[in-house]
Order: C-alpha cells, then sequence, then structure tokens
C-alpha cells in the first residue's frame, strides 16, 4: 500500500530504508513517521510520547493525528484477518516472498 501511494504521489518509497531506519524512505516527514511507527510498535510510553510530539512539530498535528489513524486500522485489518482465518492469495505469495526477502521481514508473515 505504500509503495503505490507513494508512487501515486510522485515517487516510489525507498521500503529498504523504512524497514531498516536509516533514512527518511523518500518520503515527506519520513523519517519522524518511521521513528513514530516504531514508537506504536514498542512498549515505551516515553518514546512514543517524543515520537509523537515530533511527527506532530515537523508535519502538523493533524498529519499526526492520520498516521497514528492509518496505524490502528492496520491493526485492526490484521486482528480480523486472524480471528476470521483470511489467508494471504496464493497467486501473489511470489510477490509476498520476493518482498518479504528485500525487506528482510520473511520471519514477520505467517505460512498458514
Amino acid at each position: 500500500m505504500l509503495s503505490w501511494s507513494s508512487t501515486k504521489a510522485g515517487g516510489p518509497a525507498d521500503l529498504g530504508a523504512i524497514v531498516d531506519g536509516s533514512g527518511d524512505g523518500g518520503l515527506p516527514h519520513g523519517a519522524e513517521l518511521v521513528a513514530f511507527a516504531e514508537a506504536i510498535a514498542g512498549w515505551d510510553d516515553d518514546q512514543l510520547d517524543r515520537a509523537r510530539a515530533r511527527l506532530a512539530a515537523v508535519a502538523g498535528e493533524a498529519f499526526m493525528v492520520d498516521a497514528a489513524a492509518v496505524a490502528a486500522n492496520f491493526e485492526m485489518m490484521t486482528r480480523v484477518a486472524d480471528g476470521t482465518g483470511a489467508r494471504f492469495p496464493a497467486e501473489a505469495s511470489t510477490f509476498r516472498a520476493d518482498l518479504d526477502q528485500q525487506l528482510g521481514i520473511g520471519g514477520f508473515t505467517s505460512n498458514h
């Protein structure tokens, strides 16, 4: 989804840089977005407070709220899919495997 939306907005995101946290991924406010996403996924409330404040400071509060809503929606979609037993379509498995390898995230996906 990010690769599609960033391409529509003018250029593809560097997903590798986003995954390893080495830069902004070619996105406006990308470094702050990555820090915010990592903080959302973590357990450190102080880190989340700092990341939230930094993103709001550079991009505006409305942007930060939208980013939080996107993160929450992805969490919700994952839980719904897991709860219903939905699985990634078999016909897309080659693309998914290639992307998993490129990003080094193979351990995060389920083959069930």
